[in-house]
C-alpha cells in the first residue's frame, strides 16, 4: 500500500451507529430505551408522552451505539422524518398485542425514504394476547418482509417490561453496523445533523446534534440555518462537559444566538456545505383562497415541537371541509410568551398559541385587557382538541364586525306561507345572501353575554315590487329569511355579520 493510502487509512475511524427508534404511540419506544439505558426518561415526560427528540449513547460489548428517541404521536410526523434522515438504522417498534398502526406505516415510509436499515422490535411479547405473527403479516402488507417470512429484515421479539430480547436487539444493531461499515474521517468535513434546538431561559440557545463526520471542538466557528456561532461549551447527555465531540457522539452545543432549524446540518464556518440564510421576512399563509384569515403567533419550548404544532394547525385548515378561514403564521419561535408576542397578535387581531411554555401573569393580564386570546398547552392532544374551535371562533369574531343594521317595522304574510319582513336600514347595507342575526334590542347596546334570537341569511331582498341585490342606509325594504324565523315580529333588530 502506498504511503498516501496508509495515511488515508489511518485517518479513517469507525463511528458509532446512529439508531432512531420509531413506531406508533404507546407501543413502547421510550420504554425500550429505558430498558437499554437503565434510566427512566418516560417518568419525566408530561402524561408519559415523549414530547421532543432526545439523543443518547450507550456502550454494549465495548462498542458505542447512539440512539435517537422520536415521539410517536401523528402530529410529530416531521420530527420523525428528521430523525430518520439522521440515522443509519431504524428500530421499528410494534406492539405484539396491537399490530401495525397508522404511525407504524408513517415510520416505515420515513425509514425507507431516508435509506435507513430497518430492524423490527416486536414489543410487549410477554403479554398473553401477544400475536407476533399478526405483526409480521401486517408488516408484509407494507412491504416489510421479516426473515422468517422470506425477507431480509431482522425481527426480534422483546419485552421492555421484563428485558426479554433486549440483548438480541442490541446484537442485531452491532451486526447491521458491521455490515454497513460505518467509517468516517474525524479530520474530515464537519457534518452534524441537528436533532433538537431550543431557547432555554437560563442557558440561551441550546442545540443538540450528532457528529456524523469530522469533530466539534470548543472555540470552533460553525454555522447552521444561516446562523453563525462560536462553540462556547459542549455537553453530553449525562451533563458532562467535553472539549471535543467525536464521531457518532450526541452533544449539546451552546454558542448560537438564534435557534437553528431541526434537521439542518451544523458545518464549519466557511464550508461549501453552509446553508444560505433564511428569509425571515416571509409570512406563511395556509388556505390562501379563503375570505377570512386568522393570524397566529406560535411559541413552543423547542424547535421540533414548534414545527409539530405549526403542522397540526395547518392540517386543520387543509383537511377540514367547510372552514371559511385561512391561517397566517405571523410569528413562530421558541421560548415563553412575551409582551411583544401579544402586541404583534393585537396589531392584526390574531391569537397566541403556546406549547409547553409559560405565559407570565403580567403578560396574560395584558392579553385579557386587550381581548387577545393567548393559551398554552402541555400535550399535543389538548392543543388539537381545542385548536379548531379556537381558530373558528376567532374567524367568526372577525365576521361580527357590523356591516349592516336594520329594524323590522311590519310583517307581510304571502300566500305561499312565507313571511316578508318590512324593515328600515339604519346603518351600512343589507345584501342578498348576507349572514344576519336578529336581536330583541339595539345591537349597539349588546353585552358580551347576549346571544341572538336567530341566525341565518337573507334569501331575497325587495324594494317596492322589485327584487334587488342591495339596499343601503335610510331605505326601506322587504327581506325573506333563510331558514324561516317563526318568532319574527316588528320591533326586532337585524344585524349583518
Amino acid at each position: 500500500m502506498s504511503e498516501v493510502g496508509k495515511k488515508i487509512q489511518q485517518n479513517i475511524s469507525r463511528r458509532a451507529p446512529i439508531v432512531t427508534v420509531m413506531g406508533h404511540v404507546d407501543h413502547g419506544k421510550t420504554s425500550i430505551l429505558d430498558c437499554i439505558r437503565k434510566t427512566n426518561v418516560q417518568s419525566h415526560e408530561y402524561g408519559g408522552i415523549t414530547q421532543h427528540i432526545g439523543a443518547y449513547q450507550v456502550e454494549y460489548k465495548s462498542q458505542k451505539i447512539t440512539f435517537i428517541d422520536t415521539p410517536g404521536h401523528a402530529a410529530f410526523t416531521q420530527m420523525r422524518a428528521r430523525g430518520g434522515k439522521a440515522s443509519d438504522i431504524v428500530i421499528l417498534v410494534v406492539a405484539a398485542d396491537d399490530g401495525v398502526m397508522p404511525q407504524t406505516k408513517e415510520a416505515i415510509s420515513h425509514a425507507k425514504s431516508a435509506g435507513s436499515v430497518i430492524i423490527v422490535a416486536i414489543n410487549k411479547s410477554d403479554l398473553p394476547q401477544a400475536n407476533p405473527q399478526k405483526v409480521k403479516q401486517g408488516l408484509a402488507q407494507e412491504n416489510v418482509l421479516v426473515e422468517d417470512w422470506g425477507g431480509d429484515v431482522i425481527a426480534v421479539e422483546v419485552s421492555a417490561k421484563t428485558g426479554k430480547g433486549i440483548d438480541s436487539l442490541l446484537d442485531s444493531i452491532l451486526a447491521i453496523s458491521e455490515m454497513l461499515n460505518l467509517n468516517s474521517d474525524p479530520a474530515g468535513e464537519l457534518e452534524a445533523p441537528i436533532i433538537e434546538a431550543k431557547l432555554d431561559r437560563k442557558k440561551g440557545v441550546v442545540v443538540t446534534c450528532i457528529v456524523r463526520s469530522g469533530t466539534i471542538q470548543v472555540g470552533q466557528e460553525i454555522t447552521a440555518s444561516g446562523y453563525e456561532a462560536k462553540v462556547r461549551s459542549l455537553t453530553n447527555e449525562n451533563g458532562q462537559t467535553l472539549k471535543l465531540a467525536n464521531l457518532g457522539t450526541p452533544v449539546e452545543i451552546l454558542g448560537f444566538n438564534k435557534v437553528p432549524d431541526v434537521g439542518d446540518l451544523i458545518v464549519r464556518k466557511g464550508s461549501e456545505l453552509a446553508i444560505l440564510s433564511k428569509d425571515e421576512s416571509r409570512v406563511e399563509i395556509v388556505g390562501k383562497d379563503a375570505k377570512k384569515t386568522v393570524a397566529v403567533v406560535i411559541k413552543a419550548d423547542t424547535q421540533g415541537t414548534l414545527e409539530a404544532v405549526k403542522a397540526s394547525l395547518a392540517n386543520l385548515v387543509t383537511s377540514s371541509v367547510g372552514l371559511s378561514y385561512a391561517l397566517k403564521f405571523l410569528h413562530t419561535a421558541t421560548g415563553d410568551i412575551t409582551e411583544s408576542d401579544v402586541m404583534l397578535a393585537q396589531s392584526v387581531k390574531g391569537i397566541v398559541v403556546g406549547f409547553n411554555v409559560r405565559i407570565p401573569e403580567p403578560i396574560a393580564e395584558m392579553a385579557r385587557e386587550n381581548k387577545i386570546v393567548a393559551k398554552t398547552y402541555k400535550t399535543i392532544y389538548e392543543l388539537i382538541d381545542e385548536a379548531e374551535e379556537l381558530l373558528e371562533g376567532t374567524a367568526l369574531e372577525e365576521e361580527m364586525k357590523i356591516k349592516g343594521r336594520a329594524q323590522i317595522l311590519k310583517l307581510f304574510k304571502l300566500p305561499s306561507g312565507d313571511v316578508i319582513a318590512g324593515a328600515k336600514v339604519l346603518a351600512g347595507a343589507l345584501k342578498e345572501g348576507s349572514r344576519v342575526s336578529i336581536y330583541d334590542k339595539d345591537p349597539a347596546e349588546l353585552k358580551e353575554t347576549d346571544i341572538p334570537l336567530y341566525t341565518g341569511s337573507i334569501k331575497k331582498l325587495k324594494k317596492g315590487k322589485d327584487e334587488v341585490k342591495v339596499v343601503g342606509k335610510d331605505n326601506e325594504c322587504g327581506l325573506l329569511l333563510k331558514p324561516a324565523f317563526e318568532g319574527i315580529k316588528d320591533g326586532l333588530w337585524v344585524e349583518v355579520r
